[in-house]
């Protein structure tokens, strides 16, 4: 991997508003002790350096493929997560406005390369990382739906404006389709993800006494699963927007000002797909909210969804008509619950282990690359076992995955 050089930290500081400086010195470190990301290294890059004679340094943020994991870094690639990420910073999105203060919805990326991309370190402007073992707190989630939306906008904003200059209709899925599908190789893992979830309702389900529970449940969450990722496709029905797909507590910073009120950027695009903005929507809420939660503020969720997003496009001239009311939304929100409550089954017991758990599976490659793409069914009814909190949980997902679907 080619590391960082004296060029790229002219860059770096160049595009953070610092084209002239000197002595300028770097130093790279983890950047954090606890585990931060699951499959890429992330580091802190220091720069320090002189300008107009006073001495500065300032902190950015590091992502790169694994650089001592081979199998790791082979994974990754053959996923494609990385060339996904790269296409977007560096291409559509910097066709994207740029924004400023409230209408940010990601960091600023400073240096792009195939495998190593440098931010701005957000936690230095007091945005936070909330706990990926507790829900968000519904201020907090409101902020993250508004960021999602000011994502979501961008699509309808760059293909209404492009398709007037075309004079005629366009989509971005002629351009980036390559990067806005799902990886075939990726199937490995849903799988395994899958295979586990079955494995956990067999043992801690509250409906396992029900007559012919195990032939149910073995026969009909791999129907949900394949009907779910034909979700994650442009939707023939529907207008498709770039959806994040995978906005869980890691992939959030949040910040407090003052007055009271909070804002949110989403980071991490590499798994980034062309679809129904409601399956974001849908696998965010499930992501980071509780059953009962989803239940009583549905309503709430949809208006701040799509009064942000009609915000924004009031701000830079699109027709508003574009975006389906309210009661449509809720219909669309409402279908991309399979792909919300199946995308949340495979993620949140992998997010909510304790860290130490964590550290022993993904620090280890043998121990990671079974976990990954051979079975992790066994860690997540062991810990289970012991941990009141991970297993109400989980099951409370999957159960609400039969109640939904199955069982309704």
């Amino acid at each position: 991997m080619d590391f960082l050089n004296e060029n790229d930290i002219k860059t770096i500081l160049r595009n953070n508003g610092y084209p002239e400086v000197s002595n300028m010195n770097w130093l790279i470190t983890d950047y954090s002790n606890n585990l931060v990301g699951y499959l890429g290294e992330h580091l802190s890059l220091k720069i320090s350096f002189e300008l107009n004679g006073a001495l500065k340094n300032i902190k950015y943020f590091v992502k790169c493929l694994p650089r001592f994991e081979k199998w790791k870094a082979d994974f990754l690639k053959d996923l494609i997560f990385f060339d996904k990420e790269y296409v977007m910073l560096g291409d559509l999105f910097k066709k994207f406005p740029e924004h400023d203060g409230s209408r940010r919805y990601r960091p600023k990326a400073l240096l792009l390369k195939k495998d190593l991309f440098v931010f701005e370190d957000v936690t230095e402007l007091g945005y936070k990382m909330p706990c990926q073992r507790e829900n968000l707190t519904w201020p907090e989630l409101k902020a993250t739906i508004s960021a999602m939306a000011r994502f979501h906008s961008q699509s309808y904003i760059f293909e209404e404006r492009k398709s007037k200059s075309l004079g005629r209709s366009y989509h971005i899925w002629e351009d980036y389709s390559e990067y806005l599908e799902e990886p075939a190789q990726g199937q490995s893992w849903r799988d395994t993800g899958m295979k586990a979830i079955i494995d956990v309702l067999k043992v801690f389900s509250k409906y396992r006494t029900k007559d012919n529970f195990t032939s149910i449940v073995d026969k009909r969450i791999p129907e949900l699963f394949r009907l779910a990722e034909e979700q994650i496709k442009p939707s023939t029905r529907r207008r498709n927007v770039v959806v994040h797909r995978d906005v869980w507590s890691n992939n959030i910073f949040l910040k407090q000002h003052n007055d009271g009120n909070i804002h949110a950027l989403i980071v991490d695009f590499q798994t980034v797909v062309y679809a129904d903005p409601m399956i974001d929507l849908a696998s965010m809420i499930c992501f980071n909210t509780k059953q009962s939660f989803r239940e009583e503020f549905i309503d709430e969720i949809i208006n701040i969804y799509h009064d942000s997003l009609i915000r924004e496009l009031i701000v830079e001239g699109i027709d508003v008509g574009l975006v389906p009311d309210k009661k449509n939304l809720r219909e669309h929100y409402n279908e991309s619950m399979l792909f919300g409550l199946t995308q949340a089954a495979i993620i949140i017991p992998i997010v909510t282990f304790d860290e130490d758990v964590k550290k022993n599976i993904f620090s280890d490659a043998d121990k990671s690359y079974r976990f990954n793409i051979v079975s992790r069914s066994q860690e997540f009814i062991d810990f289970a076992k012991v941990d009141e909190t991970y297993r109400v949980r989980i099951c409370e997902i999957f159960d609400e995955l039969l109640e939904r679907f199955v069982f309704n």
